[in-house]
């Protein structure tokens, strides 16, 4: 990805972090949607045209399942453990594996033909409206639930299983 590329997505993350600082976003949570903001501008880079996405395909990949499988990973399961949060931690995973289930889908296309073209479109409505219910619906209660030393200590062990899978994924 060019430097110009990198920099739109990084910017459009710093916004959304300051907007997610502002609506009380604190710890992961703030981190998470810091992340959400960068792949949706590169998903909106990538619906470009062909060289674009076939481009940036291997760094939209990454990101999107080094950040949904360290989430499923490190951030649900004390969700999940939780009664209050339970159904949306059931909810949260059942949207990550259809996310999953897509990117697998681009995996087996060239990222240059028109049907990947059009999966893309589909997942990035998808990513865009998982991004949207966690920050609104799961977060407030999620953060409510582990309360703000918990928030701050998931900060530091959901980028270190995101960093590690990076690799893996």
């Amino acid at each position: 990805m060019s430097t110009a590329g990198r920099f739109v997505s990084k910017g459009t993350g710093t916004m959304k972090s300051m907007k997610a600082r502002l609506e009380g976003l604190r710890g992961i949570f703030h981190v998470l949607a810091e992340q959400h903001g960068e792949v949706v501008a590169l998903l909106e880079r990538a619906k470009g045209d062909a060289a674009t996405r076939a481009a940036l395909w291997p760094q939209l990949r990454r990101e999107l399942r080094s950040h949904e499988l360290a989430e499923v990973r490190e951030l649900y399961p004390l969700l999940r453990a939780d009664p209050t949060t339970r159904q949306l931690a059931d909810h949260h995973d059942a949207e990550a594996r259809e996310l999953d289930a897509l990117v697998l889908q681009l995996d087996a296309l060239d990222p240059r033909s028109d049907e990947a073209g059009k999966l893309l479109e589909v997942l990035a409505d998808r990513v865009v409206h998982h991004a949207d219910e966690e920050e609104t619906k799961i977060v407030p209660r999620a953060q409510a639930a582990l309360g703000e030393d918990k928030t701050e200590e998931l900060e530091d062990t959901v980028l270190l299983a995101k960093s590690q899978l990076v690799d893996a994924t």
